[in-house]
Parts: C-alpha cells; structure tokens; sequence
C-alpha cells in the first residue's frame, strides 16, 4: 500500500482554521504572545531592575567595591595583588578632622586620604561632577560645597584658601588649606580629602584599624559564602582587623535564588494562560475533530493538525511578543535609566541591550509553555471517539448520588428561594469540573501572588534604606559639642527650657532624649582588668602591660561614660537581646547593661560579674553594678572610651550626676515624612543659644538621598509588579470567557426552561465570586509562604517581613471588581442571540 502524504493538507487545514475562527484564533495568538511578552519584558526589566539596585549600593557605599577591610598590612597587600580573582583595591584612610573654624566650632567633618585606585577607579561611579584635580601638596584638599557649609566656608571655589583647626590623632593645630578640587555625587560628603603628603605627616599607618579602610572589588559578581569564608581565611586577619562583604555581594547566591524562584512562577503563570486557552479551544472544535475522524482522518493526523494550528499560533503570539517586549525594553526602559545620569565604572552609562540569552530564554520558554500546554488538550481530541465527539461536553463526568435505601428514605420537598438555587447552581458549575475550575483560581492566584511578592520586595526596600535608627524616630538630634575632647568644652545645649519648646513644636508627638555622665571605671582584677586587656587585643597597637600601671594610678585618663535610657529604649533594647534583662532590676539601678564594642567577649564572660563607675574628677563619688549583659546596638553611646560604656536606667544617671549632659534627642513626628513638622523643629533649633552646635540626622533627609541614589528604581519594579499582575487578570478574563462561551447550549437550556437573563448573570457572577475567593484563599496561603520563602532569600539586611495592606487591599479590589464585571460582560456578548441560535452556533 502507497504512503499517502497529507502534509500539505494538513498545513492547509492549520491555516484555513485559523481564518475561518478569527476571533478564537486571535484570543489563542493573544495568550501566546501576552506570555512571550511577559517573560521578555520581565526578564529585561527585571535586569535593569537589579542593575539599578547595584548602582543604589554603589551610590549609597560611596564607590563600587564587593568588600572592606579595617586595616591593611603589607603582607595583606602582596595577597590581594597575587590574588586573580581579585579586580581592584584601594586604600581609604581617615586622616583626622575638622575641630573648629572661626565661623563653627564643631563642624564634624572628617579629613581622608584615598589612594589612586580607590579614587580614580572604586569612588568614580558614585561621583557625578568633578573641578579641578585630586590634592597632590600638603595643604590641598578636595571638598564638596555641604562640607564647606558644614565649616561655614560659603561660596568658595578651587583656588581660594580657607584656615581651620584639625585633630590628627593627639594633635592639633590650625592650618591654611587651599582647595584643589571640588566633587559633587554620593559617599561621604562630610569630608575634605587630603593628599598623601598630608596623611603621612600625620603619622597615622593604613595597617592601623582605626585608621586604614582597605576597599576590593572581585571580578565575579557571586560570590558564595564558601569562597567568602577562603578569602577571610587568606587575608590571615589580625584580632583587630575586621573584613565586611557589601550586602549584595554577601547575599549575592540567595538573591539569585530569590530572582529564579520569581522567574519560575512567572512561567507558571505564562503556562496556565496558554494551558487555558488551549484546552478552551481545542474543546470547542472537538466535534469538527469527531467529523473529521468520520471522513477517514486518524488520530495521528488530528494530531499533527493540532500541533501546526499550535505551531503557527505559538509563531505568530511569539513574534508580536517580543517586538513588544523589545519596544517597552529599548523605548521605555533606556528612557528611565538615561535619567539617572550616573556613569558605571568605566564602561559608560548603564544602557539596556538586546541581550541574545534573554532573547533565546524567551523563545525557549515560551515554547515548551505552547508544546506542554498544548498536549494534553491534543490528546483529549485523539483519544475521542467519533459518537463521543458529537456528545462532547468541555466538563468532567459528575457522579450522582442516590438516596441511601431507596424512595423509603426520601424526604419532604424542602421549600427554597430562587436566589438559593442561584447559589447553589454557582457553587454545583464550580465542583462539578474541580479541575478545570482549580486551574481558573491558580491562574488568577499566580498573578497575585507574583504581585504580592514584588510589592513586599519593594515596600522592604524602602524600610530597609530608610531605618537609620533602633528605635525608627523621625529624627535624632545630636549635641555636637560631645565631638570635643576637652571635657570643659563639651556643654548642656539642650537644657529644659529646649526640651519645651521641642514638646510645643506642633506636629510633635514624642521627644525621647538620652543622657550620660562621664566616669571613670576604676581598675579591680575581677572584671575591668579582664575587659582592658580584651580591649586593648583588639583596637590597640601598644600591648596592655605597658599602660596598666597609668590605668591604676591615674583612671581619669581613661575616660568612659554612664548612659541613661528610658523604660521605651530599655524595652526596645531588650527585645533585641539574646538574653533579657530583668526589667524591675534595671530599672531600679541594681543591674546594667555595657555596650560590646566590638570585643569577643560573651555574656558568660561578663554575668555574675559586676562593674564599678567613678565621677570622673571625684574619686570618692562611685556606685556598683551587677552586670546584666552585653549589647550591640550604638545608639546608645556617648563617649566611646577604653573601658565600657555603662547603660542604665535614666534615673540613675540623674541621681548619680548633678547635671547630667543630653547627647541627642530622639523626636517622633505625628504623621511620617512631616516636612512641616521637621522644618518648625530645626527652626526652634537654630533660634537657640547653640544654633551652631547641633547635628541631626532625619528620615526625610535619608529617603531623599536614598531616592536619589535608587533613581527610578522603585518604577522600574512597580512596573514589573504591573505587567505581572496584568497577564493574571488577563488570564482569568481569557480563562472565563472561555468558559461561559463554551456552555452556551447549557445557557439556552436554563433560559428555555423559564431562567430568566438576570438571573443567569446573577449565577455567573456568583461563579466569578467563588474563583475570587478561591484564588484570594490560594494567594494567602501558598502566595504568602512563597513569597515569605523569596523575601526571605533576598532579606541581606534582616528586615521584618511584613505585607505592604495598601497595595494588596487595591489588588483584592480590583480582582473582585474583575471577577464580578468579566461574567457580566461575557453574558451581555451571548445575550443578544436567541436561543435557537445558542443551538445552532454551539452544534456546527
């Protein structure tokens, strides 16, 4: 027998089918290429996404490095430059700083010195202008316009002089600078850079802990903690020195994992579109299959027909989807990243490309989403008979139950309402094909649920930037005469009559201030001998045994520092505590609490002990302290000494000292970002006593810098939460109207039996009802544990999880309205045919 080959047929078939059901066919096009475009955009957005959260680093650390170092030896450099992995290196040293000017007597900016790489290579990026040239002579620095506001130089430009007096150590002395250069970007701006000549005069050593900030930047952008942990090992660190990784490249393996399990429910997604409009389709024409297998046609070549109709539909919705993706990726995405104005590195502006992997990804899979979705509706019409066909119906088989026993058993006709039957009409249309209905709720819950993951990835991004204090105030206010190292020069600036004021400030809802009394801690062998030799193996140069006999003789040259808090900060403390403090204790004065300091001691090493604290000048004048335990948390730090900083309920400070001095004020505004608020509280302020001599540090000021360093970044990924959230609602819309034209004859058949058109509508939206509160059942459990699982992945900075309410509660809107006005609307298409015609357009 002669092979008959139907190729040609077959294609011819395939195209005409696709002609004669326009609009079906251009519903299966839409779902294809709504999935290649999301997949395409999303993968191209979500790059530049990631890029720009790699320039907000950049701009927020100042320079583009992967880690740091405290202090650098020779030893350590040779490493560093034998090390291949290893792309750059700069040193960054603190120099000294700025005591005083005639114009501000504590203006707090520091004096550094950056090698050639670290300034020409790892800080360009973070820079936006640059006049004139980095200092090469003594007295030349490098400025930005807020540290000469800072100093009260306004309006000087390179060339002109100025005259201040710097701390270099235990030096002081003034001196006439003259600017070489000023720079205008992100990193420290509350600095004068200084030449090398500068920085050697000064004696200080980059192998000082103090001093040397050594920055490397590794070639390979992940970095897994395995090869963290060999290089610390390399380095051999010395017990003062300390090594960070940047929190991108630390966490880089766990955010790449985060991005891959937010890729795959994005393809989730993109298959349940295709997979639904695929089975809608192909269960619609499965009777013109049925008559096809009558003339003579065999499953295999249903088959084939199939997979050329899938074949040209997959090619048609792939190509508009990525000449799509491409316009949103090279109009609209490069339009946004020019905006930012920032070079990166020495590669130029960031500039999105047609990248061939995102290209061939989303050609890959998108079309093993069209292969998979569509074999198994292939199947469902190869594997029905001809006389099945014509009795085919797009539902599963329902079991029917009987009445147990028989007729004996039947009870009384209960009386329901018509608006009863209506519900239970709805809710029988959703069990009666479990399967088809799941895949309707998991379809519109995957678009959720992406959303919701975004929206809680971006609202902990903006937490994330914008907590810069333990206890998240509005603002802190700091008394800048504690920079001082004389101790008659550091003053009360903020004395009742300020706190007053403060209070009265309109706007204001709490003012939390903090004080401290300076001290002594006396030396005893059972604890402050333990901790000065604990302290000087870590942060000093010169061995303990050397300077022991001057602590014992002479503690006041040892200065520290017994700080005050309140109930609130005790309570905020002692929840981050890895051990908690007896409250009734601490408050009573009989425990305290010392500030770690970087030291590797334990609470075991320090409980059960206790401390004892001197008036410092007033040897007679002590109190003890059993000692509670350690913290880390510096906000509640005065001044840093040797021996420990001494934290302990306020009222003991105030009975301890006449006049204790407040170090800054921790002020709450009534409503977040207040610009009102904070401008009426620096005013009071600047009308004081001491209008020079305050600092402060305000979440406005934070998210203002953090929004400019993150550019669009934040549109970037509402964008992307957008176009994810859209193909969701577009695949429910696909998905039910597909649904309800496929049940046509059974609308007829309702209607013919005296259901009237409003109550039809009535059940459908009642259905759209139902697959809402399905799918919002799935987004909150399955959506929520996935989404805590990717936060979780990707939280480097240990922020709290927390579900942003504003934008779930309009998402949950939305899809409601959604889910009410889709069935509405898909009846009000049918409606406007008879019954006969229902019929006549379901049977042919």
């Amino acid at each position: 027998m002669l092979k008959n080959n139907n190729t040609q047929v077959l294609n011819r078939m395939a195209g005409r089918s696709l002609k004669s059901s326009r609009r079906q066919s251009a519903t299966m096009i839409l779902a294809v290429l709504l999935s290649a475009f999301m997949l395409f955009s999303v993968f191209t957005v979500g790059m530049t996404y990631f890029k720009m959260q790699r320039l907000q680093n950049i701009r927020l650390g100042g320079g583009e490095y992967d880690a740091i170092m405290y202090g650098v030896t020779d030893e350590q450099l040779s490493t560093c430059r034998e090390n291949p992995d290893i792309l750059r290196f700069g040193v960054h040293a603190l120099s000294g700083y700025i005591d005083e000017t005639e114009y501000d007597n504590t203006p707090e900016v520091m004096l550094i010195w950056a090698d050639e790489a670290c300034w020409n290579e790892i800080m360009a990026p973070a820079r936006e202008r640059v006049e004139g040239r980095y200092p090469v002579e003594e007295d030349e620095v490098m400025v930005t316009e807020y540290a000469l506001e800072k100093c009260g130089f306004h309006g000087l430009n390179v060339g002109d002089t100025f005259t201040a007096v710097y701390g270099a150590g235990a030096v002081k002395c003034e001196k006439t600078f003259r600017i070489s250069g000023i720079w205008e970007g992100f990193g420290e701006k509350s600095a004068f850079y200084v030449s090398e000549k500068f920085y050697e005069q000064t004696g200080l050593d980059p192998a000082d802990v103090a001093s040397g900030r050594f920055l490397i930047d590794f070639r390979q952008p992940l970095i897994s903690q395995k090869e963290q942990d060999t290089f610390i090992d390399s380095m051999k660190l010395g017990k003062q020195q300390r090594l960070f990784f940047t929190a991108d490249s630390a966490f880089s393996i766990q955010i790449l994992t985060g991005i891959a399990g937010l890729a795959l429910v994005t393809c989730l997604c993109a298959y349940l579109l295709i997979y639904n409009i695929m089975y809608l389709s192909v269960a619609g024409n499965i009777r013109y299959y049925g008559l096809l297998q009558t003339i003579g046609m065999t499953g295999r070549q249903i088959c084939g027909l199939i997979r050329r109709q899938m074949f040209l539909i997959g090619g048609i919705g792939l190509a508009g989807g990525v000449l799509l993706g491409s316009g949103v990726s090279f109009l609209v995405v490069p339009s946004v990243v020019k905006s930012l104005g920032i070079r990166m590195g020495k590669g130029g502006e960031i500039a999105v490309s047609f990248h061939p992997l995102i290209l061939l990804l989303t050609l890959l899979l998108t079309g093993i989403t069209v292969c998979i979705a569509g074999g198994k509706p292939a199947k469902t019409a190869v594997m029905c008979s001809p006389m099945e066909a014509l009795g085919f119906r797009p539902s599963a088989d329902v079991k029917r139950r009987g009445w147990p026993g028989g007729s004996r058993h039947l009870e009384r006709k209960r009386l329901v309402s018509p608006s009863a039957r209506i519900w239970r009409m709805a809710k029988e249309q959703i069990t009666k094909d479990k399967r088809k209905a799941g895949i309707v709720m998991l379809s519109l819950a995957a678009g959720m649920s992406v959303f919701l993951c975004i929206t809680t990835i971006l609202n902990s991004q903006a937490r994330r930037e914008y907590n810069y204090n333990f206890r998240d105030f509005d603002m802190v206010v700091k008394n800048g005469t504690m920079r001082k190292e004389e101790q008659e020069k550091r003053v009360q600036i903020f004395d009742q009559t300020m706190l007053d004021r403060l209070d009265a400030v309109e706007g204001v809802s709490e003012t939390a201030p903090l004080c401290y009394a300076e001290i002594t801690v006396p030396w005893e062998p059972e604890f402050a001998d333990m901790w000065m030799r604990e302290f000087y193996e870590t942060w000093m140069n010169i061995p303990y045994e050397d300077e022991v006999e001057e602590y014992k003789e002479f503690p006041e040259n040892f200065g520290s520092s017994l700080v005050g808090i309140s109930k609130a900060d005790f309570e905020a403390l002692n929840a981050a505590s890895e051990e908690p403090v007896d409250e009734a204790e601490f408050l009573s004065g009989k425990t305290c609490l010392l500030y770690r300091n970087g030291l590797e001691l334990k609470n075991s090493d320090v409980t059960g002990k206790s401390v004892t604290c001197a008036a410092y000048g007033d040897r007679a004048h002590t109190r003890t302290f059993d000692i509670g335990g350690l913290v880390d948390v510096n906000d509640y730090t005065a001044l840093l000494g040797y021996p420990p900083t001494i934290i302990v309920s306020e009222n003991v400070v105030k009975e301890f000292a006449d006049e204790p001095i407040i170090y800054k004020i921790g002020i709450r505004y009534q409503e977040e970002y207040d610009a009102k608020t904070e401008a009426a509280i620096l005013s009071v302020l600047d009308a004081g006593p001491h209008g020079k001599d305050y600092s402060y540090e305000s979440r406005i000021e934070m998210k203002r810098e953090v929004e400019k360093a993150q550019g669009n970044m934040m549109e970037i990924g509402i964008a992307i939460a957008l176009i994810l959230a859209l193909i969701g609602i577009m695949n429910y819309v696909n998905t039910f109207v597909g649904n309800i034209r496929s049940r046509r004859v059974e609308i007829a058949v309702l209607e013919s039996i005296g259901m009237t058109g409003r109550q039809v509508k009535k059940m459908l939206i009642l259905e759209g009802l139902l697959y809402a509160g399905g799918a919002w059942v799935i987004t909150g459990i399955a959506g929520t544990a996935v989404t805590y699982k990717i936060y979780q992945s990707m939280n480097y900075a240990g922020t709290g999880f927390v579900i942003p309410a504003v934008p779930c509660a309009c998402a949950a809107v939305i899809s409601l309205l959604i889910c009410v006005s889709v069935p509405a609307a898909a009846y009000r298409d049918i409606e406007r045919k008879g019954i006969v015609d229902y019929i006549k357009t379901a049977s042919f």
